[in-house]
């Protein structure tokens, strides 16, 4: 269990080193091009770059936010449970986040291969479509992989205690 578990928190990490690469490019992108716009030389395809460089920089960074369990919690009714019934909404609300992580990442492979198939692209400076939607996809079946070994996880801490 500890192998799956380092396997999959050493990918969140790697992923969230490249959401994090992709934030810096992305703001060092966003003021040189107001810079050189002040000048009368903006920088062409800026929009598209910004928009695709946030979704990367959203859907890398998710598997380790849920690693690490920095969401937003639901805790009103958490209170009127004891551990027992507080474990259980945890399994519980891991495995709808895993079967719902499980349908988005299913889908975004889909749309990249329909993306990889049409040849879609930005419009100003032709960047395809399909890696990043594939790439997504990969991030949100890792975070199926997160949020199984937290259930694997709590259900062996339930069971030693």
């Amino acid at each position: 269990m500890k192998g799956f578990r380092g396997l999959v928190s050493g990918l969140s990490r790697f992923m969230s080193v490249i959401a994090g690469t992709t934030l810096v490019f992305v703001m060092l992108l966003t003021v040189l091009d107001v810079i050189l716009r002040y000048f009368g030389y903006p920088i062409m395809g800026v929009y598209d770059l910004v928009a695709l460089g946030g979704a990367v920089i959203i859907g890398f960074s998710l598997p380790y936010a849920a690693e690490k369990r920095v969401h937003v919690f639901m805790e009103m009714v958490q209170p009127f449970f004891g551990k027992a019934g507080r474990q259980a909404m945890d399994v519980l609300t891991r495995v709808i986040a895993l079967s719902i992580s499980l349908l988005v990442g299913w889908n975004l492979i889909k749309l990249g291969t329909g993306f990889r198939q049409t040849g879609e692209a930005s419009l100003t400076i032709q960047i395809v479509f399909y890696p990043v939607a594939i790439g997504l996809g990969i991030c949100f079946f890792l975070q199926t992989l997160v949020f199984a070994a937290q259930i694997i996880q709590g259900s062996s801490e339930a069971s030693d205690g």
